[in-house]
């Protein structure tokens, strides 16, 4: 569970493999033996890549119902296009509508795993 997590995370912020290992100094095979199920990072390398993705270890790990399994990309980037093309959306809540495609993709992922947390209770089960 925790290998596909992580790569849906990785893919969802637009990012490979190498680009992720860098930037927590560890290789691109690395990553990709995370990913594969070959072997699994250590608690600290956990943290590292949990503030690398913006997520919560919970999230990161499958802890949280805030990001299920069944939970499609296609929901995140719904909201990626609400954000990016609505100027309505973009003026009421007197957001820059300059923003860059990172700060739009971060937007839409805290929206989205705010909506899921709003939307629990009401969710069957």
């Amino acid at each position: 569970m925790f290998n596909t997590r992580l790569k849906r995370l990785r893919e969802w912020r637009n990012i490979t493999q190498k680009e992720l290992g860098l930037s927590l100094n560890f290789s691109q095979q690395t990553i990709y033996k995370w990913e594969v199920g070959i072997t699994t990072p250590d608690p600290e390398s956990l943290v590292k890549l949990s503030k690398a993705l913006n997520v919560s270890l919970d999230v990161l790990l499958g802890e949280s119902n805030v990001a299920e399994e069944n939970t499609s990309y296609q929901n995140a980037e719904e909201y990626l296009t609400l954000i990016s093309q609505s100027n309505t959306f973009l003026s009421l809540f007197n957001i820059d509508a300059n923003l860059t495609q990172d700060q739009l993709n971060t937007m839409s992922h805290q929206l989205y795993q705010m909506t899921q947390i709003i939307l629990e209770p009401y969710q069957s089960k």
